[in-house]
């Protein structure tokens, strides 16, 4: 039994030969080696008339990045060749695919969920509440110091600002569709600050936000694993009209990946941005004690991962993902006495356009993408006086993930 290597670039392999061949002894290729790879079959002659090997029972072969099936064939000059075929890359070569799908879309996903947590904590009260919140500063005025006849500045509420802060944590598995099953473990923190409300015409009043975020992941598969860290920053403006409501958030980030694989380290950075809009409506029941909201977030998402080498030297290039998300959802909520709010959720989440393409030189890397998912679960809010509101949340996740997500944050009002 002998192992041969194959050189599929250069179309070459390992021959042995003789000037004359004695005896009923059989020489067979029980292994062989891929040294380079190829994305198209290749026939390669491993002897030639004289050639001493007479037997091949090697029916699989692989490289370092990639395996392959085998089939030999004798010609009718004798001439022993043996096809290379069926390219199957190995995981060692989907860490970039895996890091930019949820290192990086799934995280850039998240960031409009924490976005519009801010909308969701005030959406949860009912409209009294809101609207005595609003209007908790207003007072006659006796003089003319500019101000009229409430206490506004150009229509602007100053009680309405407010310092906000949210802690996330994700376990999940998520089977990514034309790759692996992914352990996923993402966790972060965003921190952000609401400007006053402006009263515009019509009952309308628009808030804008500023948030900035860090995010952490990391992903294992078939003994790979990435650790990934980034941050982010962005804006949202909010338009309230009596019980309806719908925002509209822009954001960009960063984010840095080391991968260990089988074949080395590998060290990638990719950036992502992207806008999402989430609109909704409160049906109230006995004066607010019970909500009913229907809602709809809509997202685009851009991620792009830089051309770089992976732990052969080998290079990585991509194309830009361009993923749109289309989540519709329903949110149950309870007021009770003394400011408790508990709740439940559920949404539906369709991934549109995001499969990532990569390409490595001589081998194939399947696309990637998410499959359709759906989450539930349940909150609970409490607001403490007039400034402090306080929530936690906990939300499974089924179909294209699945796992649990944990979230805690509050809001601090600021101003007089």
């Amino acid at each position: 039994n002998l192992a041969i290597d194959m050189d599929l670039k250069n179309a070459k392999a390992d021959n042995v030969t003789a000037d004359s061949i004695e005896g009923a002894g059989t020489l067979n290729v029980s292994n062989v080696n891929i040294i380079s790879d190829s994305k198209k079959p290749v026939s390669v002659s491993i002897g030639n008339g004289n050639t001493a090997i007479n037997k091949v029972t090697a029916k699989e072969a692989e490289s370092a990045q990639a395996t392959y099936k085998l089939k030999t064939l004798t010609d009718a000059n004798g001439i022993m060749r043996t096809v290379a075929y069926g390219q199957k890359a190995k995981p060692a070569v989907m860490a970039a695919p895996v890091a930019a799908q949820l290192g990086g879309y799934l995280t850039q996903v998240n960031s409009y969920d924490q976005a519009f947590a801010n909308l969701d904590m005030e959406m949860l009260m009912t409209r009294e509440e809101r609207t005595a919140l609003d209007n908790a500063n207003k007072y006659a005025m006796a003089g003319g110091n500019g101000s009229g006849l409430f206490g506004y500045d150009n229509g602007i509420n100053r009680d309405s600002k407010g310092l906000w802060n949210r802690a996330y944590a994700t376990f999940e598995r998520v089977g990514l569709s034309g790759g692996p099953k992914v352990g996923n473990v993402g966790y972060g923190n965003f921190f952000g600050g609401d400007l006053g409300k402006k009263e515009l015409r019509n009952g309308w009043k628009r808030q804008f936000s500023a948030y900035i975020g860090y995010n952490g992941s990391t992903q294992d598969f078939d003994r790979q694993s990435i650790d990934q860290n980034g941050g982010t920053l962005g804006v949202m403006e909010t338009w309230y009209k009596g019980n309806f409501f719908t925002a509209l958030t822009a954001n960009v980030s960063g984010n840095f990946a080391d991968a260990s694989t089988d074949i080395g380290k590998e060290r990638m950075a990719m950036i992502m941005a992207g806008v999402a809009s989430k609109t909704g409506y409160n049906f109230e029941f006995k004066n607010g004690k019970f909500i009913v909201q229907p809602n709809l977030l809509v997202s685009y998402s851009f991620v792009h991962t830089f051309a770089h080498d992976n732990g052969l030297g080998s290079r990585v290039s991509s194309s830009p993902l361009n993923a749109i998300q289309v989540a519709p959802g329903i949110k149950f909520i309870a007021n009770l006495k003394n400011g408790w709010q508990p709740y439940m959720g559920i949404n539906m989440r369709w991934n549109i356009m995001d499969k990532t393409s990569f390409n490595l030189q001589e081998v194939n890397i399947p696309d990637m993408s998410v499959r359709p998912y759906i989450e539930y679960g349940i909150g609970l809010q409490k607001r403490w006086g007039e400034r402090f509101t306080g929530y936690g949340q906990a939300m499974v996740r089924n179909g294209g993930r699945n796992g649990v997500m944990l979230s805690v944050g509050f809001r601090w009002a600021i101003g007089k």
